[in-house]
């Protein structure tokens, strides 16, 4: 029995910590379709109420009434080969996801603004087939976030403009995962039906950001913004079925219950620095750094309501990097009513080889941009922006995460996710912009 409790706890372990594995790996960069189109390097040249998300300090600068509304079409791949020796390859279900914005802005004569913005800083999620090789480490997991963001700012001068925001979040997760199951008879273990695990839950947290718009000539812009950690309170429910496994061991219902439980996750606080020269006729040059602090994402404690000698309080560790995203882009006046833009970015990962999960197949990162934006009258222009965005090939050959996590807790043998990732993703983003 205390084998038995040793390997289910662990279990229930790996299925909530992926609620901390999404927050950390699923950040969503893509908040305006201008923005996609031009990589992202914008935080020094921004000239609507999109300025709420990447740099508040520049919303005094947006003339009059600004409303942006749109969203970004994601279509994610992966493929995963192993775990090794095997070079079986398994793909992950075809899903789309569509982060959207709302952005509305107001300027007035003396310099002062104020605005709301709605967004989806964090999200995405990944969905595999229930019968593949790691369905102990992961079927589903989806996360949604939903900032809501009411933002002030202030032109002091033709030069120097700062702003600061409130930042209100929501957020759900939902995450499924199959439980690799065995008898408590030792040596062998005999194997039981799989059984099933799934939580969902909601929370809430509260942030700020703030930022620095100069302007000190007429050809170089300089932003600077900062967005904090949100620390997100969640109340969850687990459900765990081992109903077939119950008819050859019937203690199990009874030793893993599932029901409420609460944590908390922390999305990273974030740098945004950006310079744009304006130095050549009708033609932006844009550069961009972000730095994220993804060593914020520590640990999360897990507190079950219903207590058993298979579920208890739980603590759990992570070992992200921080990390950071260069950005470049391109924004050409062709005339009157169409701007023309391109750029490039090129973003760090921060998960650690040794706890790579199939929940994030993630790597670092480079994305190639288009786009453009058409002005339909004074009023009213709509802006598109696309990213192919590489995944560069990730080959783990020192994993501590075991596809056959219950076989290595009753053996003490590892049996690493060692494999070869490769993944890529399209993202296509449409907004309207209404200038007043």
């Amino acid at each position: 029995m205390k084998t038995l409790k040793l390997s289910i706890s662990v279990l229930t372990i790996i299925l909530l910590a992926g609620m901390t594995v999404q927050a950390g790996g699923y950040q969503v960069n893509e908040h305006g379709a201008r923005a996609t189109a031009m990589g992202g390097a914008v935080f020094a040249n921004l000239q609507d109420a999109s300025a709420i998300y990447f740099n508040p300090g520049a919303l005094g600068y947006v003339p009059g009434t600004s409303i942006v509304i749109g969203s970004t079409l994601i279509f994610p791949s992966a493929r995963f080969a192993g775990p090794s020796p095997s070079t079986t390859e398994t793909k992950m279900e075809s899903n789309v996801f569509y982060p959207s914005v709302l952005y509305a802005s107001h300027t007035l004569e003396n310099g002062f603004s104020f605005g709301l913005g709605i967004f989806n800083p964090y999200g995405l999620g990944t969905e595999w087939d229930e019968n593949w090789v790691g369905r102990y480490l992961g079927t589903e997991s989806t996360l949604r976030t939903f900032f809501i963001n009411p933002t002030v700012g202030y032109r002091i001068s033709d030069i120097v403009g700062i702003g600061a925001g409130l930042n209100y979040v929501l957020s759900t997760v939902k995450l499924s995962q199959a439980l690799e199951l065995r008898l408590p008879i030792p040596p062998d273990y005999p194997q039981l039906p799989d059984g099933m695990a799934k939580l969902e839950g909601d929370g809430s947290g509260i942030g700020w950001n703030v930022g620095l718009y100069l302007k000190p000539t007429n050809d170089i812009n300089i932003g600077v913004a900062y967005r904090s950690k949100v620390t997100i309170d969640i109340d969850g429910e687990a459900d765990i079925d081992v109903s077939e496994a119950a008819e050859v061991f019937p203690p199990l219902p009874q030793l893993l219950p599932g029901g409420k439980a609460t944590t908390e996750f922390v999305t990273p606080a974030n740098l945004h620095v950006g310079l744009s020269y304006f130095g050549f006729e009708n033609l932006s040059i844009n550069f961009g750094f972000q730095y994220v602090f993804w060593e914020d994402v520590k640990k999360i404690l897990i507190d079950f309501e219903q207590k058993t000698d298979l579920q208890d309080t739980q603590e759990l560790l992570f070992n992200y990097e921080n990390g950071y995203i260069i950005r470049v882009g391109f924004e050409y006046a062709l005339n009157e009513v169409l701007d023309i833009r391109a750029g490039y970015l090129f973003d760090s990962n921060p998960t650690q080889d040794e706890y790579l999960t199939p929940r994030l197949p993630d790597s670092d990162r480079h994305g190639i941009t288009l786009g453009f934006g058409y002005k339909i009258s004074d009023l009213v222009t709509v802006d598109v922006g696309y990213m192919y965005l590489s995944f560069a090939e990730r080959e783990v050959t020192n994993s501590q995460i075991s596809y056959l996590p219950f076989t290595s807790a009753v053996s003490g043998i590892l049996f690493p996710m060692n494999g070869t990732y490769n993944s890529s993703a399209n993202l296509i983003g449409l907004n309207l912009k209404f200038n007043f």
